[in-house]
């Protein structure tokens, strides 16, 4: 009788599957799952999708932030539901242009000075800087986080002869910019990118040249990385304009794009010291603006993943330009726009804060 007993059991022991696990182990295990790993578990089985989706996380994306003509007020658009919300500029923003935007604050002045503010145009928060006392202008500016926080560093730097570069930082508490000058002829009059990722500043030229700026140190360094290839069938203005420079869990991207061509995706390898092009981006959805570039790992599901939302609405539809990586096409196909011909500031990415709709 036991060894029957045991045979059955050996025998059920050995038609079991993945699927047979308790529902709590599968929980466990699925907890530990990167988003691109969990989608991929999901499609495996029943009991492994419920599993899978009862710990999925879902990304709130950024919301689109556009200034009408007047820059008296903006509005406010949710890409997850298409919903709109205007609100009014205080009176001592009227007319100013935004030029940074991370963690849902905006680095904004107006274009004949240089007296920045950082704005958060959901809860209407104005922190004014220190005067600046530039002359005539600047090449780069960002900051790496909200200002509520001690780490926050305000970057501008500016070249004000050739081969020198003079850098300016603040951060919460002091009332006075800190200024440093480098021997360096990094900059282009026309047109920089920035972005902070990892605790470090990655710059970007026209000619795609990087630079690093350590603000712990307080050190500029113009690293020896070859620029992405161009393919043979850009020219050489299309390759300078319509780029994009997101940061991704630490990692460094840059967005080319040229009209209705499909964009390329390249990654900043610091061991290699090369760009690596990326035949696709995974889960990931990129929401690229000149002035702010957002990343999300995992959105809701009326949005399109392993895609690039671009900050411009369809005409006569309430739906953002997007690149779809999975279908090789853009929504619409025909979108009509050369995102290195656009306005820097006209529509940028912002992070809503968890009670973004309380506030509106």
């Amino acid at each position: 009788m036991d060894v029957a007993k045991e045979k059955a059991e050996n025998e059920t022991s050995e038609n079991q599957t993945w699927s047979d696990l308790p529902l709590e182990l599968l929980i466990s295990v699925m907890t530990n799952l990167e988003i691109e790993d969990n989608v991929r578990a999901s499609a495996v089985c029943k009991p492994w999708y419920k599993a899978a989706t009862s710990v999925r996380i879902v990304d709130q994306p950024p919301w689109l932030m556009h200034f009408p003509k007047s820059r008296n007020s903006y509005e406010l658009y949710n890409p997850s539901n298409a919903k709109r919300h205007a609100k009014e500029l205080p009176t001592s923003l009227a007319g100013s242009k935004v030029r940074y935007s991370k963690d849902g604050w905006l680095l904004m002045c107006k274009s004949s000075s240089t007296d920045f503010v950082l704005f958060n145009p959901f809860t209407m928060d104005l922190v004014v800087l220190p005067d600046l006392e530039l002359w005539h202008g600047y090449q780069l500016v960002g900051f790496s986080c909200a200002p509520t926080s001690s780490e926050c560093v305000v970057l501008i730097i500016k070249d004000y002869d050739p081969g020198h570069v003079t850098i300016r930082t603040w951060s919460p508490g002091e009332t006075a910019w800190t200024s440093m000058q480098v021997s360096s002829q990094f900059l282009d009059a026309k047109r920089n990118y920035v972005v902070f990722s990892n605790g470090l500043f990655y710059c970007l030229n026209l000619r795609n040249c990087v630079a690093v700026f350590d603000p712990s140190l307080r050190r500029w360094s113009v690293l020896d990385i070859p620029p992405p290839i161009r393919p043979d069938h850009i020219d050489d203005e299309s390759w300078c304009e319509g780029k994009f420079m997101v940061g991704y869990k630490g990692d460094v991207l840059l967005v080319c794009t040229f009209g209705n061509a499909e964009p390329l995706v390249f990654k900043l390898d610091l061991k290699r010291r090369v760009w690596e092009k990326k035949g696709n981006i995974g889960s990931l959805t990129i929401f690229a603006s000149i002035n702010s570039c957002e990343s999300r790992t995992y959105v809701h599901e009326g949005m399109l993943r392993s895609s690039i939302y671009f900050p411009k609405l369809c005409d006569n539809e309430n739906r953002c330009v997007t690149y779809s990586f999975d279908e090789g096409r853009y929504h619409p196909r025909e979108h009509n726009v050369n995102w290195g011909k656009q306005r820097s500031s006209e529509n940028i990415w912002i992070e809503p804060p968890e009670n973004a709709l309380e506030l509106m």
